[in-house]
């Protein structure tokens, strides 16, 4: 299984896998061999070479509090399809978000134009999937910079769907 882990507003990319007595990971390519023993419900023990550790794990929807040795965490795991959801700002495109298809389908209908403005959550485009019509909205308030889709066509998970622009205060 791979995903993205958010540690402390860190991401780090990670591979895991389950064996018979724990998980052999890979946390941004560096490998680790644990042994994992359920204590009880979201308390775990862990060895780790010859080093032993106790975590317990509070849930918190979206993010969980991890305890490790009396040190609290905040993580946050995010796999491919909510990392996808994600609002991805850079600095370099002045705050545009771009609006990714959360999986495989069909656009059926484009409902802004290029140039429109957008609130947060409005939607920009219907999309089929799974015989369902979903509203693929926007992450965020601004001006619809680029649409990469038209109806009919076909996309794929991760493919572009739009970019949002921040609106600049002297546009507002």
């Amino acid at each position: 299984m791979q995903f993205k882990a958010i540690v402390s507003g860190e991401t780090f990319d990670v591979v895991f896998e389950r064996t018979a007595t724990g998980i052999e990971a890979s946390v941004e390519g560096r490998a680790y061999s644990l042994e994992v023993f359920t204590v009880k419900p979201g308390i775990f023990l862990l060895n780790w070479g010859s080093r032993s550790f106790k975590v317990s794990v509070l849930p918190g929807g979206d993010i969980s509090l991890v305890s490790i040795e009396g040190h609290r965490i905040a993580v946050e795991i995010m796999d491919s399809r909510k990392s996808l959801q994600r609002t991805v700002r850079s600095s370099d495109r002045g705050g545009a978000s771009e609006i990714r298809s959360p999986m495989p389908g069909k656009i059926v209908r484009v409902m802004l134009a290029e140039g429109a403005d957008v609130a947060a959550g409005q939607a920009i485009v219907v999309m089929e999937a799974m015989k369902m019509q979903n509203e693929i909205r926007s992450s965020m308030a601004g001006r619809i910079q680029k649409i990469a889709v038209a109806e009919g066509e076909t996309v794929r998970s991760a493919d572009l769907i739009a970019i949002v622009d921040a609106i600049p205060a002297t546009d507002k």
